[in-house]
Order: structure tokens, then C-alpha cells, then sequence
């Protein structure tokens, strides 16, 4: 019982988490991400455009063009990724929804001379940006310049000024590294007109973002590095499977072990009745008939003990999900819980089956030995 209700809590926990992460980074990151084999950019002409759009499962895309700079305001000065993108970006981010614009407004546009971006949270901290919320802030950034020899008096960088409008949260890695601001200004900053890094794509919520996927690498041939999410992020979703798998076999190999538990049961109850089974074996009660009964009655204590067990575990993992009785350590968010009804059934499955094989394996060595 106690093992069933872990396994059904732990991996609605675990599936909770994976969800949890999923839903951090397929936010920011798009389904699937265009970039050059060779070389950090390509021309925009080198694609057909028409083409890309109209493909089965694409159902927004933007251009983008993405250059480590120096960002400063005042007397901080910090590195970042700036990356210029089309309008259709903030629309494939969802920023106007799930909470994700903490500050401002989400302005990328260039106005009357002025150029407009947004940043995550972290880089917001690591500037000391206070006033967004009523004004944008000023501040100035250095692109380097590319093929460009270092000389005594001589520049490195570009560089321009820039208002910081509005301030994003997503998932870390974004909030300490991102400012996002409009494609023209960017590639007019780097001196690359014309010229992107990225392309990204949202596909439709029916598709299967690998078939896209197979769909662009034949329309764009080898030049083009195509990558899902999934393949972006492989680390994350790789570990977060590992630990589950991990917890699942441990669990498992404690069940077996309690499954001795369940051969004890069976062998307290044949040696308590054995005077009385050899009576009834007098009377011609057969061998096959005293298997059946110690055979189903470790049937019935390990279906009871797991059909509890599956209840008490669901029954919990219900109210955290409605109650949120738990907290993630170190805040305020409740502790994130998905029942999978298709794993409790696997689960049951496969205990049932280990339950039945140690039942019938007991009850036949305890009937060679009833004489």
C-alpha cells in the first residue's frame, strides 16, 4: 500500500516539475529555431520566404538577428545577448499574457529617433533600473565590431542609446541574458543590414513540431541548422527523465523486497492451517484446489494493499493540486503536481503483475510441501 501511494505521488511530483520546466522555457523558446550552419549570419534573400510560410504546422515566424553586447545605464555596466526581432515576436512569447511583462510596457519599436527594447528580470537587477514602470530608462549599448583590427585610438564598438520600456520574466537563463528590441535598429547597430541569425517559428498547436521540422530541412536543404525545442533544451528534459526513471526503479526494488512481506503472509497462513489441510487432503480435497486457495488469497491482500494505495496516493496529489498544502522551497508558488491516470494504470499494472508471480510461486512451493 505505502509503496503504491509513493510511486502515484512521486511521479505526479515529477511530472508536475517536468511540466513546470516545459512550460519555463517553451514560453521564451520557440518550437523550432532556424540558424546557418556556417557562420552567426546569413542573408535575408538566401530564403524563400513564400515557401517557409506556407508549410504544413507554421503558424508564425520572425526573423532575428542576435549579438553578445555591453549594456550600460549609469554607473553599471553589464554583458548581455541582444536580440532584434520582428513584431510577430512578442506575440509568439505570449508576453501580454501569464504574467510574463512585470514592468512597462512591451515596446520594441523605434520611434521619433528613439529605440525601444525590453529586458529580463536579472539584467533589470544587475542595472538598478527603478523607474520603468513610469518612464523608459536610458541607457547606452556597445555592439563590437566585426572584422575590425584593434588600433590605438580607434573604437571597437558601436555603440547607441537605447530606452528600456518594460521588463519580462521568463526562466533564468532568459531573465540574465536577453534584451529584445526591434530587428532594423539591431541590424543597423551591427552594420549587417539585411543579414540574420535566426529564424523562429511557432507551429500550430495540431502539429507535430518534427514533422515541421523535416518539412523546413527539405525546403532549406544543409545549410540550415533546424532545431525543435526539445533538441534546444535535451539536457533539461534529459535529466528531469533520468531522475524520475531513477526514483521509478528504486521504488520498484523496494516493492519487491515488501513482496516478502506478502510470501510471509501466505506461508503464517498455510502453517496454521496445514493440520487442517491434510485432514481435508484425506477427505480428497486435491492439490489443485489448495493451490487455488493460497494462490487468490495473495492475490486479494496485494490488490487490497494496492488499490489503497493508488486511492491514498491520487487522494493526496488531489489536494496539493486544490488546496496547495505545499510550497516550493524559497517561495510563495505552490508545489506543482500532474496526475498521469495512464502511468497510475501502468503502475498498477506492474505491481499487480509482480504481486501474482510471487503469490503463485509461494503457494507452489508450500503445496510440495504439504504432507
Amino acid at each position: 500500500m505505502v509503496i503504491s501511494a509513493a510511486l502515484v505521488i512521486l511521479l505526479s511530483a515529477f511530472n508536475g516539475i517536468e511540466s513546470m520546466i516545459n512550460s519555463l522555457y517553451t514560453a521564451y523558446d520557440q518550437d523550432i529555431t532556424i540558424s546557418s550552419r556556417e557562420g552567426k549570419t546569413f542573408p535575408q534573400s538566401q530564403i524563400n520566404w513564400k515557401q517557409l510560410k506556407q508549410l504544413p504546422g507554421v503558424y508564425r515566424m520572425s526573423q532575428g538577428l542576435e549579438e553578445m553586447v555591453i549594456l550600460r545605464h549609469e554607473k553599471s555596466w553589464i554583458n548581455a545577448t541582444l536580440v532584434g526581432v520582428e513584431p510577430d515576436f512578442l506575440k509568439m512569447i505570449e508576453i501580454l499574457k501569464q504574467d510574463h511583462l512585470l514592468l512597462g510596457q512591451a515596446r520594441i519599436e523605434t520611434q521619433s529617433y528613439y529605440n525601444y527594447g525590453i529586458i529580463g528580470a536579472g539584467l533589470a537587477n544587475k542595472l538598478a533600473l527603478g523607474s520603468v514602470q513610469e518612464e523608459p530608462e536610458n541607457t547606452i549599448i556597445y555592439a563590437p565590431k566585426s572584422n575590425m583590427k584593434l588600433k590605438f585610438g580607434k573604437n571597437p564598438f558601436h555603440q547607441s542609446a537605447f530606452l528600456i520600456g518594460g521588463i519580462f520574466n521568463y526562466n533564468k537563463e532568459t531573465n540574465d541574458q536577453i534584451i529584445l528590441t526591434n530587428l532594423k535598429f539591431t541590424q543597423d547597430l551591427l552594420n549587417k543590414e539585411a543579414s540574420i541569425s535566426h529564424i523562429y517559428i511557432q507551429t500550430e498547436p495540431s502539429s507535430e513540431n518534427e514533422q515541421v521540422k523535416t518539412e523546413i530541412k527539405e525546403l532549406l536543404g544543409e545549410s540550415f541548422v533546424v532545431k525543435t525545442n526539445a533538441e534546444k533544451n535535451e539536457l533539461i528534459y534529459k535529466t528531469s527523465k533520468s531522475e524520475k526513471l531513477i526514483v521509478i526503479a528504486i521504488l520498484f526494488f523496494i516493492f519487491l523486497l515488501a513482496s516478502f512481506n506478502l510470501v510471509a503472509s501466505i506461508t503464517m497462513l498455510f502453517i496454521e492451517k496445514k493440520d487442517n489441510l491434510i485432514v481435508l487432503q484425506t477427505l480428497g480435497l486435491n492439490e489443485r484446489k489448495v493451490f487455488s486457495i493460497f494462490f487468490f488469497e495473495g492475490i486479494l491482500i496485494s490488490s487490497l494493499g494496492l488499490l489503497l494505495g493508488i486511492f491514498l496516493g491520487t487522494l493526496v496529489c488531489w489536494l496539493q493540486i486544490n488546496l496547495h498544502l505545499l510550497t516550493l522551497p524559497g517561495s510563495n508558488l505552490p508545489f506543482p503536481m500532474v496526475i498521469s491516470y495512464q502511468e497510475i494504470s501502468m503502475i498498477a499494472i506492474a505491481l499487480f503483475a509482480t504481486s501474482t508471480f510471487f503469490s503463485f510461486l509461494t503457494a507452489k512451493y508450500l503445496i510440495r510441501n504439504l504432507k
